[in-house]
């Protein structure tokens, strides 16, 4: 009898820890995944549309009109975007499938406000039923003029305001044309040059020198002596077994870390590197949120930093200089700015302003949110003041304009495919950052490079 009670017992007790899972994990689905399920791709409930309801519009900031639905003679109703591949990757594509705001926002795209008030209407009118408008963070006069700079160079461009996190514009190329996804599918999906994906967002490459910026700062906290240490490039350094090489050899001399950062002097980054070691080192780059995820409810992929205490030295110097398996976005590197730039405070992206009922009311305005706080004041002040000597005497001169100073640095990622990838990270003005732009070139050709394309950026932005 007493066997027959603890067998009975047991199953008590396991059946309630099953449940109890149970109860945790649909309590997990609905208050914590519910989001990144919603808005998955693969989800195939986006497909379902209402046939009564008009499929809300996407705008820019200003409200001009980037997507809309318009009626057919049969009732049904055709996704429009009126800024075609210009602002694809921003809008996504309504069908098959969905992505970029379109996926985000569906459900605000579909959902009805005052619906009886509504219904009521359509039943006295005629006129379907209007879902909400959703904003989006973009201007698309700056969407235009980033997407006409890049051109047909792969790569991307990113522009942020620095104090708020807001992402004014985002282009990346190869790209689509979202009016005829549906009837060209097939041949975008076996594309090889994969129009559909963001290398804004979702891109993950080897920041080259950009990543001194998170090495500097380390040396700067780690350091002692730092502001006194100086190193003899000959342009090139072995470090048991790598030899690190600056860019073409050239032999820098003796640097600082002012003139090491505003030439880029590989050599001097690695020596700091191997002095202050992979601890240091990854606890300053974790402030930055590496290894971390930033994205809210769009597809963006996260930093990502492989160094680890028990990493080689080989490991530790490419990493400095970032190199070897270090891999950051476009949007990354622009967040990375945007903290420079705001003092210290790196502040969450966003892609939505805020999203309007039919009625013309607000509803989810978005407010900015502090994402990561990176260093002390004086630390980033002498980081602020070696981007502006990069572009003012360095290697970010191309990108210095007509009547504002520009603060950056410049980045050469090394490929073993190809031709090495070109990059620039920087904002305006110096004294009053207003603008982060961060633009990457993978492998380009014929001389193309990322700083003279930021140039050119920043004059429209400040002299238009």
């Amino acid at each position: 009898m007493n066997t027959m009670k603890r067998s009975i017992k047991r199953l008590f007790w396991f059946l309630f820890i099953i449940f109890v899972i149970c109860v945790l994990w649909i309590l997990k689905l609905n208050f914590i995944d519910r989001e990144s399920i919603v808005t998955n791709a693969y989800n195939s409930r986006l497909n379902i549309i209402p046939t009564d309801t008009v499929r809300g519009e996407i705008k820019d900031i200003n409200g001009v009109v980037l997507a809309h639905s318009e009626k057919n003679e049969d009732g049904s109703y055709t996704r429009v975007y009126d800024y075609g591949k210009t602002a694809a990757h921003v809008t996504g594509y309504s069908s098959p499938g969905k992505s970029g705001l379109e996926a985000k926002s569906n459900f605000d795209l579909t959902d009805i406000h005052n619906e009886i008030l509504q219904r009521i209407k359509q039943i006295l009118t005629k006129e379907d039923m209007k879902a909400n408008t959703v904003y989006s963070s973009i201007d698309i006069e700056v969407q235009q003029k980033a997407y006409e700079l890049l051109g047909k160079k792969e790569g991307a461009i990113v522009v942020m305001d620095p104090s708020t996190g807001r992402i004014i514009a985002s282009v990346s190329y190869p790209t689509f044309d979202p009016n005829t996804v549906s009837e060209n599918w097939d041949d975008i999906k076996e594309d090889e040059n994969s129009p559909l994906f963001d290398r804004a967002l979702q891109g993950g490459y080897p920041p080259g020198s950009t990543f001194k910026i998170i090495t500097a700062l380390a040396a700067l906290e780690n350091m002692p002596d730092i502001n006194t240490f100086t190193y003899e490039c000959t342009g090139e350094a072995e470090f048991k077994d790598k030899v690190i090489h600056c860019y073409d050899n050239t032999a820098h001399g003796t640097v600082d870390l002012h003139s090491a950062f505003a030439a880029s002097c590989n050599c001097y980054f690695s020596k700091v590197a191997t002095i202050i070691g992979p601890e240091k080192l990854i606890e300053t780059a974790l402030k930055f949120g590496f290894n971390e995820d930033f994205s809210k409810g769009y597809e963006a992929s996260n930093p990502s930093l492989s160094l680890t205490s028990e990493s080689t030295e080989s490991e530790l110097v490419e990493t400095s200089i970032g190199q070897g398996k270090t891999l950051a976005s476009p949007l990354y590197m622009a967040m990375v700015a945007s903290a420079i730039a705001n003092d210290g405070v790196m502040m969450t992206p966003y892609l939505v302003d805020h999203v309007e009922y039919s009625n013309g009311k607000v509803k989810d305005q978005t407010v900015p949110k502090m994402f990561k706080e990176i260093s002390s004041y004086n630390n980033i002040k002498t980081i602020q003041e070696m981007m502006l000597e990069v572009c003012e005497t360095g290697t970010g001169k191309a990108a210095q304009i007509n009547n504002y100073s520009v603060a950056g640095k410049t980045g050469t990622a090394e490929n073993p495919e190809g031709s090495d990838h070109s990059w620039f990270v920087g904002y305006a003005p110096y004294d009053d950052p207003k603008y982060v732009v961060s633009v990457f070139l993978k492998n380009p050709s014929g001389g193309a490079k990322a700083t003279p394309i930021a140039g050119k950026l920043f004059d429209y932005l400040l002299n238009k």
